[in-house]
């Protein structure tokens, strides 16, 4: 077993080590994120390679022995595995079983334990909620206002899923420890390289949304109600007022913002408060929370940081510290 020089120590490889010698290194390079866990038994062994940077994980592990790993804390993150042998087999609200040829997305918010089989070996990644939903809102170009679901279970023969296999070879092949030792940016830009890879090849809730092509251009009624809402967020100003404002019917001003905005003219309304909500927070000496929630017209505070957590995959009180969840 050895770790990589990086400045950042964020691979852990292992050639076959005991589960207390693997969980001693792995503590000492990431914290010990299963403290709370019972062990497992001692003649479990484990090898194959761990890496983890700001709320990605990726993995090309095996396990020899059958074992369990219970967890009485949810983890607000989305894991999910590519298995090679054996099996790996997940209990939440429904029992899902991973084996080869068959992917698994896991939430783990919802997981209360996991039991590897049969000598299970996979490939992996973890990536946090957070993480996921602020770098989906960056590639729609909009606040993510539905919690992100993907498809539990997958057949992994398509060629999308061998491209994340790949790049997790890729990430867990010794040769690319050199391109980590040679800057700073490097475990940034394999985090980033990771996201995207789910986010395109694993079918989720936005897939069709990210794969839309560009609407047509919007006619001058909806581009004139646009404007108005992007130019006066906070005003508390109803469908009604802004077709009279764009001189059409509401409904025709509604069926234009279906079309060319596709969602609802209060849902786009809302999203362009938590645009400007995220851009005044998000600087040095922002107002409180609460001031930004009302100045921009919601007027439960609650409901403004649940849309707010919901569309970045990050709350505005953590967001204004300059903090990520």
């Amino acid at each position: 077993m050895f770790s990589s020089t990086t400045r950042q120590h964020i691979i852990l490889r292992s050639s076959d080590m005991t589960c207390d010698e693997f969980g001693a290194v792995f503590s000492r390079m990431f914290g010990n994120r299963y403290a709370d866990t019972p062990p497992p038994p001692k003649d479990i062994i484990i090898g194959g390679v761990y890496g983890r940077h700001d709320g990605v994980s990726f993995r090309r592990m095996h396990y020899r022995g059958d074992f369990s790993v219970a967890f009485p804390e949810p983890f607000d993150e989305i894991t999910f595995v590519l298995p090679t042998a054996g099996k790996i087999l997940f209990s939440h609200r429904t029992e899902s079983v991973g084996v080869a040829r068959t992917g698994l997305a896991i939430d783990k918010a919802e997981l209360c334990s996991m039991r590897f089989i049969d000598n299970h070996a996979q490939h992996g990644l973890s990536v946090s909620r957070a993480a996921l939903t602020e770098r989906l809102a960056t590639l729609l170009g909009r606040p993510v206002t539905q919690r992100l679901r993907f498809e539990p279970v997958v057949a992994l023969d398509s060629p999308a899923f061998q491209g994340i296999r790949a790049l997790i070879d890729l990430a867990t092949g010794a040769e690319f420890d050199l391109l980590l030792n040679a800057g700073t940016l490097m475990p940034s830009r394999l985090r980033d390289m990771l996201v995207d890879a789910v986010l395109d090849a694993w079918p989720h809730n936005f897939t069709q949304a990210l794969r839309r092509p560009e609407p047509s251009i919007a006619p001058r009624h909806v581009r004139l109600a646009i404007d108005y809402l992007q130019a006066h967020p906070g005003d508390p100003v109803s469908g009604a007022e802004l077709a009279r404002l764009s001189n059409v019917s509401l409904r025709a001003l509604q069926d234009g913002f279906r079309r060319f905005a596709g969602m609802s003219i209060v849902a786009y309304q809302r999203r362009v408060r938590l645009e400007h909500a995220h851009e005044i927070l998000a600087r040095s000496g922002a107002p409180s929370v609460t001031d930004v929630a009302l100045r921009l017209g919601f007027s439960n505070v609650g409901r403004f940081s649940q849309y707010f957590q919901q569309a970045y995959g990050v709350s505005p009180a953590a967001l204004r510290k300059g903090l990520r969840l």
